[in-house]
């Protein structure tokens, strides 16, 4: 390697940093998976110079992934298509085997079934890298060149790693989502818990205005006051247990 193409590497290993430390800031502020998918692939697509990215998300019970973000794809593909995530697809073998998968000639590539949307974009050659989880592989970051190309261990390992650095983003709006679903059942609990403690003040009031009408001294108030109190405490009891009896 002379000069001129030892300094154009180090350039664009220095571009590819930069362009990952950037969507790595980005993914910390982020709010919006959408939002942070579509970035993910813009910003991949400049550091490759690749035109095709897409993110595919396994779905649930399901044996595909769905088109859930990517950039300069056909309209109805983003949000719409999927690809199978059995072992004859590119991707899908990714996900399996939770290795990057490279196809540099899409052509001659006889371990996969290619898939037609890629044959109809014109694909020649790509890169699939899994982006995971928690509780399993959460998808595939797939770029897709329309010329022939050789992509590098570098060039993959960039991949894998910014793929690293969007499963975090995913795991913490995640968890984020979860808390806030916390935070809501805790609020409505405690309003339902509030509106209880005063209906349940509301009847001892009510008991000690009756209570007070019948009673003829201040014993026989505290007497039939205890009585009535007591009554009320075994109801909430059975209420509080479930027992299906009549109260």
């Amino acid at each position: 390697m002379n000069s001129e193409d030892f300094q154009a590497e180090a350039d664009r290993l220095r571009a590819q940093r930069g362009i990952l430390s950037r969507f790595s800031s980005h993914a910390l502020r982020a709010t919006g998976l959408d939002e942070l998918l579509f970035e993910a692939c813009r910003l991949v697509s400049d550091a490759l110079d690749i035109e095709l990215v897409k993110v595919l998300e396994l779905l649930p019970h399901e044996d595909k992934m769905l088109v859930r973000a990517g950039v300069n794809w056909n309209e109805g593909v983003v949000g719409y298509a999927t690809f199978g995530a059995h072992e004859r697809s590119p991707s899908g073998y990714a996900l399996q085997t939770d290795e990057p998968v490279v196809s540099a000639d899409v052509a001659r590539e006889d371990r996969f079934d290619i898939p037609e949307l890629l044959i109809d974009h014109g694909v020649k050659s790509m890169v699939n890298v899994v982006v995971r989880g928690e509780q399993g592989n959460w998808g595939v970051l797939e770029v897709d060149a329309r010329c022939r190309r050789d992509f590098d261990r570098d060039e993959t390992e960039f991949l894998q790693n910014y793929a690293n650095v969007l499963s975090a983003a995913i795991e913490r709006m995640q968890l984020h989502r979860q808390l806030e679903a916390k935070v809501r059942e805790n609020e409505i609990m405690a309003g339902e818990l509030q509106h209880r403690v005063k209906n349940l003040l509301a009847n001892v009031q009510a008991l000690a205005h009756r209570t007070c009408a019948t009673s003829q001294d201040m014993g026989h108030f505290t007497e039939a006051f205890d009585r009535r109190l007591a009554v009320l405490d075994r109801t909430q009891d059975i209420l509080a247990a479930g027992q299906e009896v009549g109260i």
